[in-house]
């Protein structure tokens, strides 16, 4: 790590080198806080950036400075809306467009993130764009035209035989947790969100020294910075504090062990969770744990359900599930969850069959030769993230969450063993931590 020298007063800056591919990472703290990252690619047309934001769906309660604050559901997806706002121009992402920019964000359960990539007038995009991130429009008229936009969403996902199916799978899974209600919130705390709700989480969660910042490409750095202070002035203030999250008790095993639901479907669907029981104290992980404990969970699935896996290619041959399959484990502090499922003319009998094989393969411990061969594949694929401006600057933008750079991740692998692994899931041998979830046609 070397400490970048001739930066502005009130500038710290560092910049990493990797040893396995030579690349750099520079990253650079503004005097308002916040944090920015830059991967280099010289001689590269492309430019990428992103900025990640630790305001997710499950954010509902907060305790910033000892007092507690009480944020409708849906809130983090509202103010996501409110960031692009659309005009009679097309709102930012029109806007960026124009400038021959391609602009996109989402929300998830623990965060925002926010990115565009440009392969020309970068450096008036970025402008536009970090300035309608760090002063979205939040009065009462902005709220009002976007309420039917949003309540709309929520309404095409109740005839989205997925979305359903998932939301099932959420119910049956907790009890409290905020978790289990739908990213974009309900129809109900949706219509009661006001610019009041909305101001106060963007002061709290949108505030610099909050925000972590990815760009990737070819950059004048002085560009750069005079593009941050520029946007920056006045915007700053002081930081609120953190907003410490406040989750209600949670039971350790699901609230239900079985759903279902009748649909108009051709095809029915299946989803089988896996609750974890959060025994441990996540909270006091540092990011290169939680990085860890991530990519230990996605080796597990990969080497138990990935196509390649004697289970997945059983319940293949025997025509319970079909190319619609698929799996992924979320993982908080305060949460965790296996889920997998798709479409299959068994439903029951499939999710039966995956129930009874994931217990099982738990307790008889992985596939060592498909777990090494897993392992020696996503270790390579986090190299190769760095062949590609906006791959690379994507899985950093993520990584800076936790925080851990994207340098990391080789080392993380390293000291991942299949023991090991399969040990961070072994509520999977639990039949009691198992729920189903089932759409069928409708009668």
């Amino acid at each position: 790590m070397q400490t970048m020298p001739d930066l502005p007063a009130g500038y710290q800056g560092q910049i990493r080198l990797d040893d396995l591919t030579g690349k750099q990472l520079v990253t650079i703290r503004h005097p308002s806080s916040l944090t920015l990252r830059i991967l280099p690619y010289p001689g590269f047309v492309r430019m990428f950036a992103a900025a990640a934001v630790p305001f997710g769906s499950i954010h509902t309660t907060c305790r910033p400075g000892g007092r507690e604050i009480v944020i409708p559901a849906g809130s983090a997806h509202f103010l996501e809306h409110c960031v692009f706002s659309r005009d009679d121009e097309g709102g930012l992402a029109g806007h960026l467009a124009g400038l021959g920019a391609s602009a996109n964000a989402y929300t998830t359960h623990d965060h925002t993130l926010y990115y565009f990539s440009s392969s020309g007038h970068f450096g008036e995009a970025f402008r536009l764009w970090l300035n309608a991130l760090l002063r979205p429009q939040l009065d009462e008229s902005r709220v009002a035209a976007e309420k039917p936009i949003i309540l709309a969403e929520l309404s095409q996902y109740q005839d989205d035989p997925d979305a359903r199916c998932s939301q099932l799978l959420m119910e049956g899974l907790y009890h409290a947790h905020p978790v289990r209600t739908d990213i974009g919130g309900t129809a109900a705390s949706v219509t009661s969100i006001t610019a009041q709700d909305l101001g106060e989480a963007f002061r709290l969660f949108y505030h610099p020294g909050q925000l972590q910042l990815t760009l990737a490409g070819d950059f004048e750095l002085a560009m750069v910075l005079d593009v941050l202070d520029s946007c920056l002035n006045g915007v700053a203030g002081k930081s609120p504090g953190l907003a410490t999250p406040v989750f209600p008790d949670e039971p350790a095993l699901p609230c239900r062990q079985s759903l279902q639901l009748e649909m108009d479907v051709s095809v029915p669907l299946f989803m089988v969770g896996v609750k974890d029981p959060v025994r441990d104290a996540r909270t006091a992980l540092d990011g290169l744990e939680k990085a860890r404990r991530q990519r230990t969970a996605r080796l597990v699935l990969d080497t138990l359900l990935s196509p390649v896996s004697p289970l997945y290619d059983a319940l293949y041959q025997d025509g319970l599930i079909n190319d619609s399959f698929g799996c992924h484990f979320s993982w908080d502090t305060s949460y965790g969850f296996l889920a997998c499922g798709g479409e299959s003319a068994k439903p029951a009998e499939a999710a039966a069959r995956l129930r009874e094989s994931l217990a099982e393969a738990c307790r008889k411990g992985l596939d060592e030769l498909i777990f090494a061969a897993q392992k020696r594949a996503a270790a390579g694929e986090m190299v190769q993230a760095l062949d590609s401006v906006e791959h690379g600057g994507m899985v950093q933008a993520r990584a800076s969450l936790l925080p851990v750079d994207l340098f990391d991740y080789p080392s993380i692998y390293d000291k991942i063993d299949a023991v090991q692994a399969l040990s961070q899931l072994s509520f999977l041998a639990d039949p009691q931590a198992y729920v189903t979830a089932l759409v069928e046609p409708r009668r």
